[in-house]
């Protein structure tokens, strides 16, 4: 959680999180207990000192999404590397881009599901497929540099998403149906005993997706990108009067068409955790530790210019297992608190590709130490401020390379101003170092080819933040203005070359990213409430080490985009909810050669209850818009209009 929000928390008395059950008699849980990366706070619509966007678990499962990324499309300026959403993307492209920061398709936001990062440990993309529909209880957006607290990959913000209570799960079924052979199903439930629980969730998602190159493009090679995937998530706790123990397992496979006949993905994979934390009067205590192994495998070919046939040039394997370790302790001082944590990541992979010429395999390794402290103080009741350390040492690719460092630090300032009026300001350093996937993977896509690059230095920002929100019985406004430097920005670089288009991961200079960002919050009638969000962005490379990049905008980040979503509730008429987002013009090459065009889309959800059932309806791209997400430099297209029913059981038990 921002360090902001925490102190604005011990200044408004906000509840904080923390074990099921009261304290034990005559203590107080202490605020400090909201620092914790292992706890996730309640974040509400909207947070006024950090700007964070909460999102319920109501909202989530009204949402006309099937996946928890097409959901967050309600956050102008976050996305996908690409526009296309986790279910029909390529995964090696999951990486979140938040505020502009995307050169290349490494995350630049770091995703955690009860603070344990889903971020993979070879590529740091996000493997979105495998969270069930019904697992979460809330999402948490948080905007702008986190490297204080997250470390590597939180360059351009936080995600976090909270796993519902046992106590609060009651068993509930949903199966659905749509068009391109599309099947979904969903089921959840729990028990609990006293002051333990347990609590499961699990979907099934099967669809025969689209042909994603534009029709006069086609030819015989070309299929659906299909999908197939299954995943689970379990979590019991057991909590005392002082502690907490929880033991947490999600796992999954997802299996997909990339759009013809060979280029073919497997991914599957899992992670288990096991956390304790303990709550005093004054102090906290807390530790975790988390096994994530997982294995893709890719295929990639040369398509012949006609599309009517194609060679496999490849077969990639990759099978990697990341250990998690968390150690912190807080403890409540004068005004205020401050913590201390330590965390070490050890992830060992191997990297295996079969070519015509012959098989190769390497051995790497990604190990990672870190030591942070924060402290929040409030001077004053309506005045309070907050800094942050983080030192890490990492050491990759193989076991002959030694250790590199960094250092990174944030402060941070919410001032009440009055009773609706809150300004907020934050001046934070952060880092993210290249991936195994940078360093040492290449790949194929359409008449492009990107090759790794070992020698790649870890990117540096800085960043300002500043914003003001103003808030009401019946609406809330909020406005934040950005700018981060990133030195060192790592890009995929356009080389010049006489057999078709060649790029390489490079350090292409600086990355000067400046932007404005408006949300609003309005609920005109008791069964209304709409929400509009924007962001305006100006994100170009300077200072570049390619004097062909001087000046261009970076990819796949639009000037400007925005959203606009209604949720109708009429006391007898059913449900309905409605968002339209837009993407302004955007390049999907570091030349600026290859522009995706502008684009707006809008998705429908109806529902109505009839006895125990819940019955709905999804229609996406409900105009069925041209939605471009690539150039390669054939047009890929997302999706057009598609249609989804589905019905639910169990709605009174949640």
């Amino acid at each position: 959680m921002n360090i902001a929000l925490l102190l604005f928390a011990l200044a408004q008395s906000i509840p904080s999180t923390a074990p099921e059950g009261p304290p034990p008699q005559g203590q107080s849980v202490p605020p400090v207990v909201s620092a914790s990366v292992l706890v996730v706070g309640d974040t509400g619509p909207r947070d006024p000192a950090t700007g964070a966007r909460g999102f319920s678990k109501e909202f989530l499962e009204a949402a006309p999404a099937l996946t928890t990324d097409e959901a967050l499309k309600v956050v102008a300026g976050m996305s996908l590397f690409r526009r296309s959403s986790a279910r029909f993307a390529n995964p090696t492209t999951h990486g979140v881009t938040m505020r502009g920061l995307s050169a290349s398709g490494a995350s630049r936001g770091v995703v955690l599901l009860d603070g344990l990062p889903l971020n993979d440990g070879f590529g740091a993309w996000v493997t979105w497929t495998r969270i069930p529909a019904f697992a979460l209880d809330r999402i948490a957006v948080i905007p702008g540099a986190a490297g204080d607290l997250f470390g590597s990959d939180a360059l351009g913000g936080v995600i976090r998403l909270q796993s519902v209570e046992p106590r609060r799960a009651g068993p509930v079924v949903r199966v659905g149906a749509g068009s391109r052979e599309t099947w979904t199903g969903d089921v959840s439930g729990g028990v609990t005993r006293g002051r333990a629980g347990l609590w499961m969730a699990a979907s099934i998602v099967d669809t025969a997706g689209h042909v994603p190159l534009e029709a006069a493009s086609r030819g015989q090679v070309d299929r659906p990108v299909s999908a197939n995937w299954w995943n689970a998530f379990g979590r019991a706790d057991v909590a005392d009067d002082a502690r907490r123990w929880t033991l947490t397992a999600i796992g999954g496979r997802d299996r997909r068409g990339n759009g013809t006949v060979v280029q073919r993905n497997r991914n599957s994979g899992s992670t288990v955790a096991a956390a304790v934390q303990s709550v005093g009067t004054t102090s906290t205590w807390a530790a975790r530790v988390a096994v994530s192994p997982n294995a893709l495998r890719q295929t990639f070919s040369a398509v012949a210019a006609s599309r009517d046939s194609e060679t496999l040039t490849s077969t990639q394997f990759i099978d990697v297992t990341t250990t998690r370790a968390v150690l912190e302790y807080g403890r409540s001082i004068s005004r205020g608190f401050f913590m201390l944590r330590g965390t070490a990541t050890r992830a060992r992979a191997d990297f295996e590709e079969a070519r015509s010429t012959g098989t190769t395999t390497t051995a790497l390794r990604d190990d990672t130490e870190s030591l942070s402290a924060q402290v929040g103080v409030t001077p004053r009741s309506d005045l309070t401020l907050g800094a942050g350390f983080r030192h890490e040492w990492r050491a990759a690719p193989t076991s002959a390379d030694g250790r590199d460092r960094a250092a990174v630090g944030r402060l941070t300032a919410a001032w009440r101003i009055n009773s609706s009026l809150v300004a907020r300001a934050t001046v934070a350093t952060s880092h993210r170092w290249p991936t195994l996937n940078e360093l040492v993977r290449g790949f194929r896509v359409g008449s492009a080819s990107t090759l790794p690059n070992p020698a790649l230095k870890p990117e540096r920002a800085r960043a300002l933040d500043a914003g003001l929100t103003m808030s009401g019985a019946k609406s809330s406004v909020g406005v934040a203005a950005f700018y981060t430097t990133v030195r060192d920005a790592i890009a995929n670089v356009t080389l010049a070359s006489l057999t078709g288009i060649v790029r390489e991961r490079r350090n292409a200079g600086e990355a000067h990213v400046r932007g404005l960002e408006a949300e609003a919050d309005v609920r005109p009638r008791t069964w209304l409430q709409v929400h509009g969000s924007l962001s305006v962005t100006d994100a170009t490379f300077r200072q570049s080490q390619e004097p062909d990049l001087e000046g261009n905008r970076l990819p796949q980040v639009p000037r400007v985009s925005g959203v606009l979503s209604m949720e109708i509730q009429p006391e007898r008429w059913g449900r309905a909810g409605i968002v339209v987002r837009s993407v302004g013009a955007q390049f999907d090459d570091d030349r600026n050669v290859f522009r995706l065009a502008g684009a707006t889309q809008a998705d429908v959800r109806i529902a109505a209850d009839l006895g125990p059932v819940e019955w709905s309806m999804i229609v996406e791209n409900v105009f069925d818009a041209r939605v471009e997400v690539g150039r390669t430099p054939l047009v890929t297209l997302a999706p057009g209009r598609a249609l989804r029913v589905g019905a639910t059981w169990g709605l009174g038990g949640r």
